[in-house]
């Protein structure tokens, strides 16, 4: 049995892609605002209900800014996510470290549409050649995908309640 899931296993993906969007009711600027500054990302984070993101290092949003968070859940666990490129308010791209040496890269794009700004969170992962890591992320879309749909609909939810208050 095992000898056909790693013939199997060649088959599947080394890299994953994940990619989820939304409309946001807000310029490209408040919307990019939201993203590029790190202290903001516990406010929107997936899994913040489980145990509150620790901003534990902060440089500015800029390149180089940094933010390390544990949580309670193993699934999550403890990481940092780093800015290595933006261009405002278009485009934020970050690297992300988990536990145990795992890495994954993130982008963030905005464009502006009659709708409003379509913020689109995109990741790439490398899944390497290991057989139980290439079949679980054939899962990893539709358990992170949700994820990112709770962070996105979180976004714009911060955002937009952001632009009522300041708008009035």
């Amino acid at each position: 049995m095992a000898a056909i899931l790693g013939i199997i296993s060649i088959s599947l993906p080394r890299q994953i892609h994940i990619q989820r969007h939304i409309i946001v009711n807000a310029s490209l600027e408040d919307t990019y605002e939201q993203l590029s500054d790190l202290r903001n990302w516990p406010k929107w984070l997936p899994g913040r209900h489980s145990n509150a993101s620790k901003l534990v290092s902060y440089a500015g949003p800029s390149v180089g800014a940094s933010l390390n968070w544990t949580s309670q859940r193993r699934s999550v666990g403890q990481g940092t996510v780093t800015i290595v490129s933006a261009e405002p308010p278009r485009k934020l791209v970050t690297d992300l470290e988990f536990e145990k040496s795992d890495k994954a890269h993130s982008t963030f794009t905005l464009e502006e549409t009659e709708e409003g700004t379509k913020l689109t969170w995109h990741l790439e992962k490398y899944m390497g050649d290991n057989p139980i890591r290439k079949f679980s992320g054939l899962l990893i879309d539709s358990t992170v995908g949700e994820e990112f749909e709770d962070g996105l609909a979180n976004i714009k939810k911060e955002v937009e309640s952001k632009n009522v208050l300041t708008d009035n």
